[in-house]
């Protein structure tokens, strides 16, 4: 064992010998020779390259690189024939060693087998012109044969050590800048194809296939392990999955450089998982960037890039496919949360057409999300023309109509039970301003659901319908209700209301329509209340924002309400085939056009209700009453507010025209001191009964009449009611009683004062048969008797006779 190791260990040490011996020997041969190997490494150079070739120092390197030998030239400078014109030298080194293979030297062949460039700069330049430094590149043709020289190469490796790159094309505007910190090529050369291993920590400062329109990968670090492969038949170069990092962001890249034609062209494919957006974004040009950003994104995706293009210039092919999953979505209209999606872009839409932002699309697809606790859905978002994006979606969702509340936040509107869908599209700039809701098209349909309207306490059941948003207009289709037990079916259209929700919602207006077979205007006697104040939560976020919107609409709008009811009943009051417009303003209600089938008649009116204060309301009435049962008609308005007479007195068809004014209660009565009236009426196949002040006549006259059920001619007259008092004008009776005539005051604080004219011809004899007929109030009845009624201490109106008809001296000296 011993005597084995002696021997292994003798022949290591003739092998060490042998090996000195010849490093020693080829380094007395280097240098003997040192001057005609430096001679030919650099007619070599020389043979290969078309420029000028300028070195300040050569020199022969044998430890720098040990064991291998190595020529170092020292700031060597490769300048083309118009160098003096653009300043861009070709080659620019401090050092370059070139690597040598000895036993060629010693064989007088090319020895080059290894090239190192430390601190250098490579620069193709191509002038506006197309004058181009590029030729030098193309290897000189052998002064002994007029082919190019071609076959194996003897460079095994190449090292760049901080050495600057450039493809600078003024004529195409594309520029590349790249920082080789350090690249390790090695190269392995057959008949076929040249491969490089390679490793690479290289800067890309730009690379600008068009300056104008933004450089891809700025300010980004490179590094990889990866072999290149370089196809001799077909010119290209190719390289297949290879690893590589971007600013510690991991890709996996294939691609392909087609060097052969007039217009070469490449084709690169990237692929990177869990990538940030924000880092994602800065991969890009700031202007694709820039679009990009109008959403943000809090979770890494999963990114294929596509890039295909001209090597000479001109913007290349983009295409970008992303998916993101469970993320949280901001953009200029909604943040969605738990989105997920596929994404899309490309800057080629159409064919043929220059590949620039208007020629761009981003489209995103099979997109779920939530949205403030609302499930949310889109088969497709499109943003087309990047330059001024233009956003085309739908949005989809189902969700029981309570989540409605924290969503809307309206203090207004309370949503209690019930079903909704929600069915959008949306087509218009993607920049929000004030008229972003009037390209919003879709609808929003309830099902079953109940709902609360807060400043009125009331409530609306069963509700179904749905609203329809077209343009800027928002329509109410079907809406069907019970409403304080009255079923209802509600239609409406606001005009441009989605624009003036976010602008001047004071003017906003809506058109409503009311179909109810029969409704109870007692159950809305809660609109002569004042609204409850409602405020929206102060929290200061879009949502809160949008209610409070929503509570300007509903609180400052005008509705125009058209109402039809088969039926219609308040109190006593009851009527059929009722038409009407109201419009509810802010602070009053006007009220047109009504028409309705009372009491065997028909009625016609106008008015206004104006909220006062908690209290009253001031109402105005211009009413038309046409052949109406008077008994019907005094008793559905409660004798209108008055007591002199009431409904249980009077028969006949009643016309009259009624201007009146009043303050109502917030409980729908009217308070009587505040009636101010002007009545002009016409009383045909009229009848009294029972009228006390009439009866106590009787007492002074024609006891043997019959004065509880007194039939009349047609009584015309006019009723001015002011403060609980109601002014008689002259009017004449011509009854089946007795003719006379009566004006006054009749009060009702205790100020009564009536004068009747009983003309004596009434003592002619009045049969069954008797018909009274008017004669006219400006006759003056001949000669007559005068009573005079006025309220006595009792607080009962008491007649007397008026020998010298005081009553018309006292009027005439007022």
């Amino acid at each position: 064992m011993k005597k084995s190791l002696k021997l292994l260990f003798k022949a290591f040490k003739i092998i060490i010998a042998v090996l000195l011996l010849i490093y020693i020997l080829v380094f007395a041969y280097v240098s003997i020779n040192k001057r005609s190997i430096i001679e030919q490494v650099t007619s070599d150079i020389g043979k290969k390259l078309n420029g000028r070739v300028a070195i300040g120092d050569v020199e022969l390197s044998f430890f720098r690189h040990f064991p291998k030998i190595s020529v170092l030239m020292k700031d060597i400078v490769i300048t083309d024939s118009m160098y003096a014109t653009h300043n861009h030298p070709f080659f620019k080194a401090v050092h370059v060693f070139a690597q040598l293979n000895i036993m060629k030297v010693i064989k007088k062949q090319p020895p080059l087998s290894g090239l190192r460039i430390e601190n250098g700069q490579i620069y193709f330049y191509t002038a506006a012109d197309g004058y181009t430094n590029t030729y030098l590149f193309k290897q000189k043709k052998d002064s002994s044969n007029t082919k190019v020289n071609k076959g194996k190469s003897d460079l095994r490796s190449i090292v760049l050590k901080d050495v600057s790159f450039t493809i600078d094309d003024k004529r195409k505007d594309k520029l590349h800048n790249y920082f080789v910190n350090e690249l390790k090529i090695k190269l392995d050369d057959n008949e076929q194809a040249l491969l490089m291993n390679t490793e690479a920590d290289v800067v890309i400062h730009s690379m600008a296939f068009n300056l104008a329109r933004g450089t891809f990968l700025k300010e980004k670090n490179f590094k990889g392990d990866f072999q290149l492969r370089f196809d001799k038949r077909s010119t290209q170069l190719q390289f297949d999955s290879i690893d590589i990092r971007l600013s510690g962001q991991r890709f996996n890249l294939t691609g392909r450089f087609d060097m052969k034609g007039e217009a070469p062209q490449f084709s690169l494919q990237a692929h990177a998982k869990q990538i940030g957006y924000e880092d994602g974004k800065t991969l890009l040009p700031e202007r694709i960037a820039k679009s990009l950003a109008i959403v943000e994104l809090d979770k890494p995706l999963d990114v294929d890039v596509n890039i295909n293009g001209p090597l000479k210039g001109g913007e290349p092919l983009l295409n970008v496919n992303w998916k993101a999953s469970g993320t949280q979505l901001k953009s200029p209209f909604l943040d969605f949360e738990n989105a997920s999606f596929t994404g899309y872009y490309t800057n080629e839409v159409e064919k043929g057409l220059p590949r620039k932002d208007p020629n761009s699309i981003i489209d995103i697809e099979n997109f779920s999300a939530d949205w403030h606790g609302l499930p949310l859905t889109s088969h497709n978002i499109e943003i087309l023309n990047l330059s001024e994006p233009i956003l085309t979606c739908d949005l989809l969702s189902q969700f029981p109509l309570e989540k409605l509340n924290e969503l809307i936040g309206s203090s207004s509107i309370q949503l209690q039970s019930g079903k909704g869908n929600v069915n959008l599209t949306y087509k218009g700039p993607i920049v929000r301003n004030n008229n972003t809701n009037s390209l919003v098209n879709g609808f929003i349909s309830f099902e079953n659901g109940n709902l609360l309207y807060a400043p009125r306490d009331v409530e609306m059941k069963n509700l179904n319908g749905r609203l329809v948003f077209k343009n800027s207009d928002v329509m109410v289709e079907n809406l069907q209700c019970v409403v304080l037990d009255n079923k209802i079916v509600m239609g409406g259209l606001g005009k441009n209301l989605l624009t003036l929700i976010n602008t001047e919602p004071g003017k906003a207006t809506v058109d409503w329509s009311i179909t109810t077979p029969s409704l109870n205007l007692g159950s809305f006697i809660y609109l002569l209340k004042p609204g409850k104040k409602t405020r929206s939560s102060k929290n200061k976020s879009s949502v809160s924002n949008a209610a409070s919107k929503i509570d300007d609409i509903v609180e400052k709008a005008s509705f125009h309400v058209n109402l039809h009811a088969a039926s219609l009943y308040y109190k006593k009051f009851q009527a059929s085939n009722v038409n009407a417009d109201v419009t509810l303003l802010e602070d009053k209600y006007l009220i047109k056009n009504v028409s309705m089938n009372h009491s065997g008649g028909s009625i016609e009116m106008d008015g206004s209700i104006i909220n006062q204060n908690k209290d009253y309301q001031q109402a105005k009435l211009h009413a038309f009453m046409n052949n109406v049962d008077v008994n019907k008609v005094f008793n559905a308005f409660e004798d209108f507010g008055q007591d002199g007479i009431s409904a249980q007195n009077l028969e006949g068809k009643l016309t009259a025209r009624i201007d009146a004014s009043m303050m109502l209660q917030v409980n729908g009565k009217v308070l009587p001191s505040s009636v101010q009236s002007i009545i002009d009426f016409s009383l045909k196949n009229g009848g009294l009964n029972n009228y006390e002040p009439v009866k106590k006549m009787q007492n002074i006259i024609f006891k043997k009449r019959d004065f509880e059920n007194i039939r009349f001619a047609e009584l015309k007259n006019r009723l001015e009611i002011s403060n609980r008092e109601v002014k008689i004008n002259r009017m004449e009776i011509q009854s089946s009683v007795l003719s006379f005539f009566v004006e006054g005051l009749y009060s009702m604080k205790g100020n009564t004062d009536i004068s009747i004219q009983v003309p004596l011809n009434n003592l002619k004899k009045r049969g069954a048969d008797y018909n009274p007929e008017n004669i006219g109030t400006d006759k003056k009845g001949g000669k007559s008797i005068y009573l005079r009624g006025r309220t006595g201490s009792d607080g009962n109106v008491a007649f007397k006779i008026d020998l010298f008809n005081k009553f018309k001296k006292e009027k005439e000296s007022k």
